[in-house]
């Protein structure tokens, strides 16, 4: 055999780009690598430590764990032996006995901080549901089918629904995602073409808040339902942009607001099946018509993107990322045309249709 040559069985494939050669690599290291890929227990002791928001307890302190217990009304036995695992991880620093520091690792779980995960992380928010769907993924891999419902007695949504802080939790999350790619959203796309924006299942109006803060020409209507158009009234208020913007209550399932020459749709449409998510489309063509035109944003399957692990949330719904020849297909279900993709560095792509006659 070619010294340089490789079989399948020569490679262990550890993560994404990168092999371990069975020849030079150690059982040990092996081992280790697969340790990393199947660890549940840091993962969730991650997460169980944004909930319980011991970075923030800590602050620029040193705390002793009795004090974070106390703060955070958890058992100090386990609060400590939660800190010493992360901190075996660089998390958090342990600073003499039963003592701890954050650390650059531990400070972006701070609520306070401008690139904040905590909102990613917090079990009882809303991406903690999807995080707690997972244990659903066998069910959706098997049937392709939403595996969400049936496991849990109720829609994902409806989950969301059901509990004011979750939902609230769920809110602050996609504002936060919008805080990060808003820049390049702004960048991406000529927005100075459109004269009003109707921004579809807007939740608490960051996007639009940030398109009319950035363009003092635009008006904008956000639709969403009655929790987030309270929550989205009152953003626009403190932006200073209430004067231009109107949060409305209604489903992108049901007839939307006519009148705008522009209707986005972010990070929506990859929550859907292809049934549900044509009727979304469809509901925007008709009232983009005649002349209006329908914008959606949405990170494309196969392309690099922010949240590599997107999809595999979006499969416990009966969702799915789409590839450009799959929005064009589903837009022409819809009675939509794709006239131009527009791309943005962290993978979100702005996918601009018009509507048939």
């Amino acid at each position: 055999m070619n010294r340089g040559a490789r079989t399948t069985h020569d490679n262990i494939t550890v993560s994404k780009g990168a092999h371990v050669s069975a020849s030079s690599t150690t059982t040990t290291d092996v081992a280790r690598q697969l340790g990393v890929l199947t660890d549940l227990v840091t993962p969730w002791a991650m997460r169980v430590a944004a909930t319980l928001r011991l970075a923030d307890h800590i602050g620029d302190a040193t705390v002793p764990v009795e004090d974070l217990a106390r703060r955070t009304d958890a058992a100090p036995d386990t609060v400590g032996r939660l800190l010493e695992h992360l901190a075996a991880h660089g998390v958090f620093e342990q600073d003499g006995p039963g003592r701890y520091r954050n650390t650059e690792l531990s400070r972006r779980l701070r609520r306070d901080h401008p690139m904040t995960v905590h909102p990613w992380l917090d079990v009882e928010g809303g991406m903690g549901q999807y995080d707690i769907g997972l244990s659903a993924l066998l069910t959706a891999v098997r049937t392709g089918q939403d595996a969400y419902t049936p496991t849990f007695g109720r829609s994902f949504f409806e989950h969301l629904n059901s509990d004011a802080r979750r939902g609230a939790a769920y809110d602050e999350l996609m504002a936060t995602l919008t805080a990060w790619t808003l820049p390049e959203i702004l960048q991406a796309y000529d927005w100075t073409t459109a004269g009003h924006v109707a921004d579809i299942a807007g939740g608490s109006g960051a996007l639009l808040t940030g398109l009319l803060q950035a363009h003092p020409h635009l008006r904008g209507t956000l639709v969403d339902d009655a929790r987030a158009v309270s929550t989205a009234t009152e953003r626009f208020t403190k932006a200073g942009v209430a004067d231009r913007a109107t949060a409305v209550a209604g489903s992108m399932f049901e007839p939307l607001p006519r009148g705008a020459d522009l209707y986005l749709v972010k990070s929506t449409v990859m929550g859907w099946g292809d049934e549900g998510a044509a009727d979304i489309l469809r509901r925007c063509a008709e009232a983009a018509r005649p002349a209006g035109r329908v914008v959606v944003a949405e990170f494309l399957r196969g392309a690099p993107r922010l949240v590599p692990s997107l999809d595999l949330y979006m499969a416990l719904l009966g969702g799915k990322e789409r590839t450009e020849d799959e929005f064009r297909a589903l837009g022409r279900t819809a009675g939509l045309t794709l006239r131009a993709v527009h791309p943005t560095p962290s993978g979100y792509c702005l996918l601009e249709f018009t509507a048939d006659a």
